[in-house]
C-alpha cells in the first residue's frame, strides 16, 4: 500500500535503510519522476529529482535524529521530533525552480522503534519571486508541525492496519496447511511407502515445518510451559478439530488427546473454569 497517496502535498517514506517505499502522484508531478523509478533506491536517491545530486535530506535527519542543519538549507526548525526547513529547490518543475518548506518526522511502530520517515514538501513561491518572499512565521511551522503530527497518527493506523492483514494473512495459511495438507500426510506415512517415498515424505514435513515454524515459535513464547505435543495438539484445537479428528490425525487414542487437552487447561490456569480452551488459545495470539 503506498500510504503517500493518502496526502495532497508532494510526500515520501523511507524505511529504516533509508530506502524509498512510498512516493506519491504529487511529488511524481513536482519532480517528473515516477513512483516505479524511486521506490527502492537509497544512498540518498530521493534527493537527486530536487537538487540535482544525492545530498543528505531532511528526511534523513528525520530518521537519525540529527540537529546540524546541512548548509543546503536556508532555515531549519524542530517541533518535537518534528523538522521543518526551506531550501532553494532548482530543479522542480523541469527545471524552473522553487523555494519550499519540508516537514518530516520518524515513523515508529508500536513499540516505539523507528522503522522510517517521512517527509512532506510545500511549495512557497517560485524561483522568479523569492526575492520578494517574506520570511515564513513562527505560526505557519507550528501549523505545518500540527499537520504532520495528524498525518503521523493516521498513518500509524493504517500501518496496524496492514500489520492485522498480514497477520491474518499467515494464520490462514498455516491453518490450510494444518487443516487440509498435514492430516493426509499423516495417513500417508501409515501406508507401508518405500525407502524412496520414505525420503520425499521427509522432504516434504521439513518444508512444511519451515512455513509452520514463525507461528509455532510465536505459540512457544505464549505457552512455554506447554510440551511439543500439547503445541501441536493446541494448533489442532484452535483450528476447531474434535478430539477424535486430532487422534485420527496423529495416530494416536482419542483418550490420549483428552489427556493432553486436560493439561493444556491445568498449564494455563483454567482448569475446573467454565472457559472453552479453543476461545481462551485465540484470545492469547
Amino acid at each position: 500500500m503506498n500510504f503517500a497517496e493518502f496526502f495532497p502535498d508532494p510526500t515520501f517514506i523511507i524505511d529504516n535503510k533509508g530506502r524509498v517505499i512510498s512516493w506519491n502522484k504529487a511529488i511524481e508531478e513536482i519532480t517528473g519522476v515516477r513512483a516505479g523509478e524511486m521506490i527502492g533506491k537509497g544512498d540518498y536517491a530521493y534527493s537527486v529529482p530536487f537538487y540535482g545530486k544525492p545530498w543528505p535530506a531532511l528526511i534523513d535527519l528525520a530518521l537519525s535524529g540529527g540537529t546540524q542543519k546541512p548548509e543546503h538549507y536556508d532555515s531549519m526548525n524542530r517541533v518535537g521530533n518534528t523538522l521543518t526547513a526551506e531550501a532553494r529547490l532548482p530543479n522542480l518543475f523541469g527545471g524552473k525552480g522553487v523555494y519550499a518548506r519540508g516537514t518530516a518526522f520518524p515513523l515508529r511502530d508500536s513499540e516505539g522503534g523507528v522503522i522510517g520517515a517521512i517527509e512532506t514538501i510545500r511549495v512557497i513561491t517560485f524561483k522568479e519571486d523569492i526575492n520578494n518572499a517574506s520570511a515564513p512565521r513562527e505560526k505557519d511551522l507550528l501549523a505545518d508541525a500540527s499537520q504532520l503530527q495528524e498525518i503521523n497518527a493516521a498513518l500509524k493506523v493504517l500501518l496496524k492496519a496492514t500489520e492485522i492483514d498480514k497477520q491474518d494473512l499467515d494464520r490462514r495459511i498455516n491453518a490450510n496447511i494444518r487443516t487440509m495438507v498435514i492430516p493426509y500426510l499423516e495417513k500417508l506415512k501409515r501406508t507401508g511407502l518405500d525407502p524412496n517415498q520414505k525420503k520425499y515424505v521427509h522432504v516434504l514435513e521439513s518444508a512444511l515445518q519451515e512455513v509452520l515454524s514463525p507461528f509455532l515459535s510465536a505459540l512457544k513464547s505464549h505457552f512455554q510451559n506447554l510440551t511439543p505435543a500439547e503445541i501441536q495438539i493446541t494448533n489442532f484445537i484452535k483450528e476447531g478439530l474434535t478430539s477424535k479428528e486430532i487422534a485420527d490425525i496423529l495416530n494416536v487414542a482419542e483418550k490420549t488427546v483428552e489427556i493432553h487437552r486436560y493439561n493444556i487447561r491445568m498449564k494455563l490456569g483454567i482448569k475446573n473454569k467454565k472457559i472453552n480452551l479453543r476461545s481462551h488459545l485465540l484470545s492469547v495470539e
